[in-house]
């Protein structure tokens, strides 16, 4: 993770801006995270079979950018990525009720880290 996005996340949370990340337990990204401020929800993969694969940034129901990159500095640095911003709310905010269906506990798909 860059230096200070740990501290932009906390200021983010401090703002009121809800932080939730969704998290491939069996990579590096779980301990790339690990500084995070407490308020920031980190979720995993109940099933074991198969790999979190999506890439999205989701600011609110309006703009969100959906790509390919995993989110780590060797990705964003050395790789040959592809990314969108969406600014259409119609495209957005199917995009963050999904993320959101996932996160419920009652589906059963992601559990608290």
């Amino acid at each position: 993770m860059r230096p200070g996005s740990h501290r932009s996340f906390a200021e983010a949370v401090d703002r009121g801006v809800r932080v939730d990340l969704l998290l491939e337990e069996s990579t590096q990204a779980s301990t790339a995270f690990d500084a995070l401020p407490p308020n920031v929800a980190v979720w995993h993969r109940m099933a074991s079979a198969g790999v979190l694969h999506a890439k999205l940034i989701a600011a609110d129901r309006h703009t969100a950018f959906l790509g390919s990159a995993n989110l780590t500095d060797r990705a964003l640095t050395d790789n040959i990525e592809l990314g969108v911003v969406l600014r259409d709310p119609a495209v957005v905010g199917p995009l963050v009720d999904h993320f959101r269906w996932l996160i419920t506990p009652e589906n059963g798909v992601m559990r608290p880290a």
